[in-house]
Protein backbone atom coordinates (compact mmCIF):
# COMPACT_ATOMS: atom_id res chain seq x y z
CA UNK A 1 0.00 0.00 0.00
CA UNK A 2 1.71 3.30 -1.13
CA UNK A 3 2.60 5.75 1.47
CA UNK A 4 0.67 8.44 2.03
CA UNK A 5 1.90 12.04 0.84
CA UNK A 6 2.72 13.85 3.99
CA UNK A 7 2.15 17.66 4.19
CA UNK A 8 5.66 18.62 4.10
CA UNK A 9 5.10 22.46 3.56
CA UNK A 10 3.34 22.82 6.89
CA UNK A 11 5.22 20.10 8.87
CA UNK A 12 9.10 21.35 7.91
CA UNK A 13 8.80 25.15 8.54
CA UNK A 14 7.42 23.79 12.31
CA UNK A 15 9.56 21.02 13.10
CA UNK A 16 12.87 21.25 11.70
CA UNK A 17 14.47 22.93 14.23
CA UNK A 18 14.17 20.20 16.71
CA UNK A 19 16.72 19.02 15.09
CA UNK A 20 18.59 21.31 17.45
CA UNK A 21 16.98 20.63 20.31
CA UNK A 22 17.75 17.00 19.88
CA UNK A 23 21.54 17.92 19.90
CA UNK A 24 21.40 20.84 22.10
CA UNK A 25 19.01 20.42 24.98
CA UNK A 26 19.50 17.74 27.91
CA UNK A 27 16.13 14.88 28.59
CA UNK A 28 13.46 17.45 30.40
CA UNK A 29 14.00 17.27 34.21
CA UNK A 30 10.99 15.42 36.64
CA UNK A 31 7.97 17.47 36.75
CA UNK A 32 6.82 19.20 39.95
CA UNK A 33 4.63 21.83 40.61
CA UNK A 34 3.28 22.30 37.64
CA UNK A 35 6.86 23.15 35.95
CA UNK A 36 8.42 20.87 33.60
CA UNK A 37 11.96 22.08 34.56
CA UNK A 38 11.62 22.31 38.49
CA UNK A 39 12.96 19.16 40.06
CA UNK A 40 11.40 17.29 42.97
CA UNK A 41 13.84 18.07 45.92
CA UNK A 42 15.50 20.33 45.22
CA UNK A 43 16.84 23.26 47.75
CA UNK A 44 14.46 25.45 45.97
CA UNK A 45 11.24 23.38 45.00
CA UNK A 46 9.10 23.82 48.12
CA UNK A 47 10.02 27.71 47.50
CA UNK A 48 8.99 27.95 44.11
CA UNK A 49 5.45 26.29 45.52
CA UNK A 50 4.81 28.35 47.48
CA UNK A 51 5.57 31.19 45.08
CA UNK A 52 2.85 29.97 43.23
CA UNK A 53 0.40 28.76 45.71
CA UNK A 54 0.97 32.82 47.10
CA UNK A 55 0.22 34.09 42.96
CA UNK A 56 3.82 35.78 43.24
CA UNK A 57 4.79 33.92 40.18
CA UNK A 58 3.35 32.21 37.50
CA UNK A 59 6.37 31.22 35.45
CA UNK A 60 8.48 32.86 32.52
CA UNK A 61 6.18 30.48 29.71
CA UNK A 62 3.96 27.80 29.64
CA UNK A 63 5.12 25.28 32.19
CA UNK A 64 8.90 26.73 32.71
CA UNK A 65 9.94 28.67 36.20
CA UNK A 66 13.44 28.82 35.07
CA UNK A 67 15.08 28.11 37.98
CA UNK A 68 18.72 28.25 36.76
CA UNK A 69 18.06 31.20 34.48
CA UNK A 70 18.82 35.16 35.89
CA UNK A 71 16.48 36.94 37.94
CA UNK A 72 15.83 40.59 36.05
CA UNK A 73 15.18 43.76 37.53
CA UNK A 74 11.51 43.90 36.52
CA UNK A 75 11.22 40.24 37.80
CA UNK A 76 12.27 41.17 41.23
CA UNK A 77 9.88 44.49 41.24
CA UNK A 78 6.98 42.24 40.20
CA UNK A 79 7.74 39.53 42.55
CA UNK A 80 8.18 42.11 45.46
CA UNK A 81 4.88 43.92 44.16
CA UNK A 82 3.29 40.78 44.57
CA UNK A 83 4.37 39.33 47.80
CA UNK A 84 3.23 42.97 48.85
CA UNK A 85 0.04 42.08 48.24
CA UNK A 86 -0.12 38.67 49.28
CA UNK A 87 1.07 39.57 52.63
CA UNK A 88 -2.25 41.74 52.46
CA UNK A 89 -0.85 45.32 52.27
CA UNK A 90 -2.47 46.50 49.27
CA UNK A 91 0.63 47.86 47.84
CA UNK A 92 -0.39 51.33 46.39
CA UNK A 93 0.77 52.18 42.49
CA UNK A 94 2.65 54.89 41.82
CA UNK A 95 4.32 57.34 38.99
CA UNK A 96 8.10 56.57 38.25
CA UNK A 97 10.22 58.20 35.87
CA UNK A 98 12.46 55.41 33.85
CA UNK A 99 11.95 55.85 30.13
CA UNK A 100 13.18 52.02 29.49
CA UNK A 101 10.59 50.53 31.31
CA UNK A 102 7.95 49.77 28.63
CA UNK A 103 6.42 46.44 29.31
CA UNK A 104 2.67 46.94 31.00
CA UNK A 105 2.85 44.09 33.40
CA UNK A 106 5.89 46.33 34.86
CA UNK A 107 4.72 49.61 34.94
CA UNK A 108 2.39 49.34 38.38
CA UNK A 109 5.55 46.81 40.53
CA UNK A 110 7.96 49.49 39.35
CA UNK A 111 6.06 52.18 39.99
CA UNK A 112 5.05 50.88 43.32
CA UNK A 113 8.96 50.21 43.80
CA UNK A 114 10.22 53.70 43.46
CA UNK A 115 7.23 55.11 44.99
CA UNK A 116 7.92 53.32 48.06
CA UNK A 117 11.32 54.59 48.75
CA UNK A 118 12.76 50.82 47.66
CA UNK A 119 14.79 51.82 44.54
CA UNK A 120 15.91 54.85 42.69
CA UNK A 121 16.71 52.83 39.50
CA UNK A 122 20.32 52.67 37.74
CA UNK A 123 20.52 56.68 36.93
CA UNK A 124 17.14 58.78 37.12
CA UNK A 125 15.63 58.02 33.81
CA UNK A 126 16.75 54.47 34.27
CA UNK A 127 15.44 51.23 35.22
CA UNK A 128 17.00 48.94 33.07
CA UNK A 129 14.35 46.03 33.73
CA UNK A 130 15.75 43.48 31.34
CA UNK A 131 18.81 43.65 33.42
CA UNK A 132 19.90 40.50 35.57
CA UNK A 133 19.79 42.06 39.41
CA UNK A 134 23.03 40.81 41.26
CA UNK A 135 23.03 38.95 44.96
CA UNK A 136 23.98 42.27 46.30
CA UNK A 137 21.41 44.39 45.48
CA UNK A 138 18.56 42.03 45.76
CA UNK A 139 19.96 41.54 49.34
CA UNK A 140 19.14 45.48 49.95
CA UNK A 141 15.43 45.19 48.05
CA UNK A 142 14.41 42.92 50.34
CA UNK A 143 16.38 44.50 53.11
CA UNK A 144 14.83 48.01 52.26
CA UNK A 145 11.45 46.36 52.05
CA UNK A 146 11.54 44.41 55.83
CA UNK A 147 12.22 47.67 56.91
CA UNK A 148 15.85 48.28 56.87
CA UNK A 149 16.68 46.29 60.02
CA UNK A 150 19.67 46.78 61.78
CA UNK A 151 21.81 43.66 62.28
CA UNK A 152 23.06 42.49 65.58
CA UNK A 153 25.89 40.11 64.38
CA UNK A 154 28.52 41.03 62.18
CA UNK A 155 28.87 40.53 58.85
CA UNK A 156 30.24 36.81 58.42
CA UNK A 157 31.31 37.41 54.88
CA UNK A 158 34.86 38.63 53.60
CA UNK A 159 33.84 39.84 49.54
CA UNK A 160 31.01 42.15 50.30
CA UNK A 161 32.82 45.39 49.40
CA UNK A 162 30.00 47.68 48.55
CA UNK A 163 29.16 50.03 51.89
CA UNK A 164 25.59 50.27 51.14
CA UNK A 165 25.70 46.24 51.06
CA UNK A 166 26.91 45.51 54.00
CA UNK A 167 23.88 45.76 56.58
CA UNK A 168 21.70 44.59 54.00
CA UNK A 169 23.48 41.06 53.69
CA UNK A 170 24.46 40.96 57.36
CA UNK A 171 20.93 41.01 58.29
CA UNK A 172 20.24 37.95 55.70
CA UNK A 173 22.82 35.80 57.07
CA UNK A 174 21.55 36.49 60.67
CA UNK A 175 18.00 35.72 59.86
CA UNK A 176 19.02 32.67 58.13
CA UNK A 177 17.84 34.00 54.53
CA UNK A 178 21.36 32.98 53.39
CA UNK A 179 24.58 31.31 53.99
CA UNK A 180 26.08 32.70 51.48
CA UNK A 181 28.10 30.99 48.81
CA UNK A 182 30.47 29.08 51.42
CA UNK A 183 30.91 30.37 54.93
CA UNK A 184 32.97 33.68 53.98
CA UNK A 185 31.91 34.56 50.83
CA UNK A 186 28.08 35.70 49.33
CA UNK A 187 29.35 36.44 45.83
CA UNK A 188 27.54 40.56 45.50
CA UNK A 189 28.44 40.76 42.44
CA UNK A 190 26.90 37.57 40.96
CA UNK A 191 23.71 37.26 39.34
CA UNK A 192 21.39 35.74 41.24
CA UNK A 193 19.39 33.00 39.71
CA UNK A 194 15.22 32.70 40.08
CA UNK A 195 15.70 29.53 42.02
CA UNK A 196 17.89 31.16 44.66
CA UNK A 197 15.58 34.11 44.72
CA UNK A 198 12.68 32.24 44.97
CA UNK A 199 14.40 30.64 48.49
CA UNK A 200 15.58 34.09 49.63
CA UNK A 201 11.68 34.97 49.73
CA UNK A 202 10.72 31.62 50.95
CA UNK A 203 12.92 31.74 53.93
CA UNK A 204 12.01 35.59 54.89
CA UNK A 205 8.66 35.46 54.95
CA UNK A 206 8.91 31.55 56.66
CA UNK A 207 5.45 30.41 55.91
CA UNK A 208 3.99 28.28 58.36
CA UNK A 209 2.38 25.75 54.87
CA UNK A 210 3.21 25.38 51.43
CA UNK A 211 0.72 24.37 49.78
CA UNK A 212 1.31 23.04 46.28
CA UNK A 213 -0.82 24.05 43.08
CA UNK A 214 -0.71 22.17 39.77
CA UNK A 215 -0.44 24.11 36.63
CA UNK A 216 0.36 21.17 34.42
CA UNK A 217 2.20 20.92 31.56
CA UNK A 218 5.56 20.32 30.36
CA UNK A 219 8.11 22.89 30.11
CA UNK A 220 8.03 24.25 26.18
CA UNK A 221 10.77 26.92 26.07
CA UNK A 222 14.07 24.68 24.93
CA UNK A 223 11.35 24.07 22.46
CA UNK A 224 10.49 27.62 21.65
CA UNK A 225 14.42 27.94 21.70
CA UNK A 226 15.03 25.36 18.69
CA UNK A 227 12.20 26.43 16.76
CA UNK A 228 13.21 30.23 16.82
CA UNK A 229 17.19 28.43 15.93
CA UNK A 230 15.16 26.61 13.18
CA UNK A 231 13.58 30.14 12.00
CA UNK A 232 10.88 31.43 13.46
CA UNK A 233 10.18 34.25 15.28
CA UNK A 234 10.14 34.39 18.91
CA UNK A 235 6.29 35.00 18.35
CA UNK A 236 5.78 31.97 15.75
CA UNK A 237 7.78 29.95 18.14
CA UNK A 238 5.62 30.71 21.38
CA UNK A 239 2.65 29.73 19.65
CA UNK A 240 3.98 26.32 18.16
CA UNK A 241 5.93 25.08 21.12
CA UNK A 242 2.74 24.25 23.11
CA UNK A 243 1.30 23.07 20.30
CA UNK A 244 3.97 20.37 19.85
CA UNK A 245 4.60 19.61 23.39
CA UNK A 246 2.97 16.52 23.85
CA UNK A 247 5.21 14.69 21.20
CA UNK A 248 8.49 12.58 21.95
CA UNK A 249 11.70 14.88 20.64
CA UNK A 250 12.96 11.62 19.64
CA UNK A 251 10.03 11.44 17.38
CA UNK A 252 9.43 15.07 16.22
CA UNK A 253 13.39 14.28 15.34
CA UNK A 254 12.55 10.97 13.16
CA UNK A 255 9.74 12.71 11.72
CA UNK A 256 11.63 15.61 10.32
CA UNK A 257 14.78 13.44 9.01
CA UNK A 258 12.69 11.19 7.17
CA UNK A 259 12.80 8.13 9.23
CA UNK A 260 9.37 7.85 10.17
CA UNK A 261 6.13 8.94 9.49
CA UNK A 262 3.52 11.42 10.95
CA UNK A 263 0.73 10.38 13.07
CA UNK A 264 -2.56 11.60 12.51
CA UNK A 265 -2.33 13.31 15.35
CA UNK A 266 0.95 15.01 14.59
CA UNK A 267 -0.49 15.99 11.41
CA UNK A 268 -3.32 18.03 13.37
CA UNK A 269 -0.91 19.35 15.39
CA UNK A 270 1.26 20.87 12.26
CA UNK A 271 -1.85 22.16 10.52
CA UNK A 272 -2.27 24.13 14.12
CA UNK A 273 0.65 25.49 14.27
CA UNK A 274 0.05 26.52 10.18
CA UNK A 275 -3.10 27.50 10.90
CA UNK A 276 -2.47 29.41 14.38
CA UNK A 277 0.94 30.81 14.41
CA UNK A 278 2.20 31.23 10.43
CA UNK A 279 0.39 32.98 7.76
CA UNK A 280 0.33 31.43 4.29
CA UNK A 281 3.27 34.03 3.43
CA UNK A 282 5.36 32.69 6.12
CA UNK A 283 4.68 28.63 5.59
CA UNK A 284 5.78 29.60 1.82
CA UNK A 285 9.01 31.57 2.47
CA UNK A 286 10.03 28.45 5.43
CA UNK A 287 8.94 25.89 2.51
CA UNK A 288 11.52 27.72 -0.17
CA UNK A 289 14.11 27.97 2.68
CA UNK A 290 13.65 24.04 4.23
CA UNK A 291 13.07 21.93 0.59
Amino acid sequence: MPRTPRPRRVLLPALAAVLALALATPALAGQAVGFGDVEDDRYYTDAVGWLVSEGITTGIEAGCFGPDLDLTRGQVAAFLYRLDAALGNDPEAADHPFDDVTASYQQTPIGWLYGAGLTTGISPDRFAPYQSITRGDFAVLVWRYAGQPRPSAPLPFSDVDRDYQRDAIAWMAEQGITTGTSETTFTPEGAVSRAEAATFLFRFVDPDEVVPVDTSGDCTRPLRVALELGGLTTTEARCAAPLLAGFEIEYLVDVVADRADASFDLLLAAVEVGNRCLTQERIADLSRLLL
